[in-house]
């Protein structure tokens, strides 16, 4: 009797033994799948913060998250996402992002983002210009 209950505890560790080795790999197997710590993928509009990377469609780097401009009031989502490229800041609004999200990196054609407003930090942090907000919306509608 003491033998069989040592037996049955014994193939109940070794199946809990087995259970978590597996799950040890799938979670070692998905990390090393999408690093947190890479700069280019992005899980989720969540997961945008300054010096992710946007892409061209054929992965070519056009661009870099400066950063994120609130909303007023605030509620959690920001209102723009700012990114820095060779000619200048643009915002593209933030409802954009699930549009361009593609294989968990930004993708904008560059001409797209070539052709898009541009603005400077002091208008981003003048809360009397909202011209830029305006003309950001009117650009990116299409990816709304």
């Amino acid at each position: 009797m003491i033998t069989n209950t040592l037996h049955t505890v014994w193939l109940s560790l070794t199946a809990v033994a087995l259970v978590g080795s597996a799950t040890a790999q799938a979670q070692t197997s998905l990390q090393v799948v999408t690093p947190p710590d890479s700069p280019t993928v992005v899980q989720g509009p969540g997961d945008i913060t300054a010096g992710k990377l946007v892409q061209s469609p054929q992965g070519e780097t056009i661009g870099t998250v400066a950063g994120l401009v609130p909303r007023a009031p605030p509620h959690g989502l920001p209102d723009y996402v700012l990114v820095n490229t060779q000619t200048g800041t643009t915002a593209i609004p933030y409802g954009a992002m699930d549009h361009l999200l593609r294989d968990a990196h930004l993708v904008v054609d560059r001409s797209v983002l070539a052709g898009a407003p541009r603005v400077g930090e002091e208008q981003i942090y003048n809360g009397a210009d909202i011209r830029w907000k305006a003309e950001a919306d009117s650009y990116w509608q299409a990816y709304r």
